[in-house]
């Protein structure tokens, strides 16, 4: 049997592939446990920097319509285990990026927007086709749309169910990079590649106050206090003030 997720490790990235191109990574019962176990497992392996989440062809074409004949209590479990894939794309310690070929409507939008920067081309089509079939949107995009592009928009995507494509994805703010087709995961790669050589720390406290918004004023002042005075005795910062000084680029090894 194919495996439905594929991990290739790139020193200290790792590109996570969807790979049930047959059903378009559809997340059905055997594709979203499958994927929240592996972003899981690859957040806890201290050897990694990054992580560039794929689907080939097709993004993904969202919640698997056919396994969704299930009882309530069954959909919840579905969800929670849902929620794991959406947590540690947002609220985990490595830096993420989306490669976007091809579709990413519903559940595969939502995976899209929890990553923190994402790569696409002519070909890469956003839908929240959630309200298409009399359901609401879920994989957290209530929660990441309007941090990308507004309240106004989100509220426009969300109800209306249009597709957004291309050049207008990029100029709507869901993409963060535009490229030439064929070049998506290239430049996926390149931009991980880049978020690798800084400092582990401080990309993880942030993306972990990030994940908190909104916070009020006082809470913030109050994290960075906390994390700063944390981080200002840690290797990494030594090392970036010694590089500073010497006019070369730092080596930060997470320590």
């Amino acid at each position: 049997m194919t495996a439905p997720v594929l991990i290739e490790r790139r020193e200290q990235i790792a590109v996570v592939t969807l790979n049930l191109p047959e059903k378009r990574n559809a997340l059905g019962a055997t594709l979203y446990p499958a994927l929240s176990q592996t972003l899981v497992e690859l957040q806890d392996d201290l050897s990694l920097r990054a992580l560039v989440l794929y689907g080939g062809k097709h993004f993904c074409a969202g919640g698997d319509l056919s396994s969704m004949n299930v009882s309530p209590l069954a959909m919840r479990h579905a969800m929670s285990v849902g929620h794991r894939s959406v947590r540690s794309l947002i609220g985990g310690r490595l830096p993420t990026v989306a490669a976007v070929e091809g579709n990413a409507f519903g559940a595969g939008f939502s995976l899209a927007m929890a990553c923190d920067f994402v790569v696409g081309d002519e070909t890469t089509t956003f839908c929240a086709a959630f309200g298409r079939v009399g359901l609401t949107p879920d994989y957290g995009l209530m929660w990441t749309l309007p941090q990308r592009i507004g309240i106004a928009k989100t509220r426009e995507l969300l109800m209306l169910c249009d597709p957004v494509k291309g050049a207008n994805a990029h100029a709507l703010q869901l993409l963060d990079r535009f490229v030439e087709p064929g070049h998506v995961l290239d430049e996926a790669i390149a931009l991980a590649e880049r978020l690798a050589l800084a400092p582990p720390a401080t990309l993880s406290t942030t993306k972990a106050a990030l994940s908190r918004l909104p916070l009020s004023l006082d809470t913030m002042l109050a994290w960075e206090s906390d994390t700063q005075s944390l981080l200002v005795r840690t290797n990494d910062v030594a090392e970036g003030v010694r590089a500073f000084a010497e006019r070369r680029a730092a080596r930060f090894q997470g320590e």
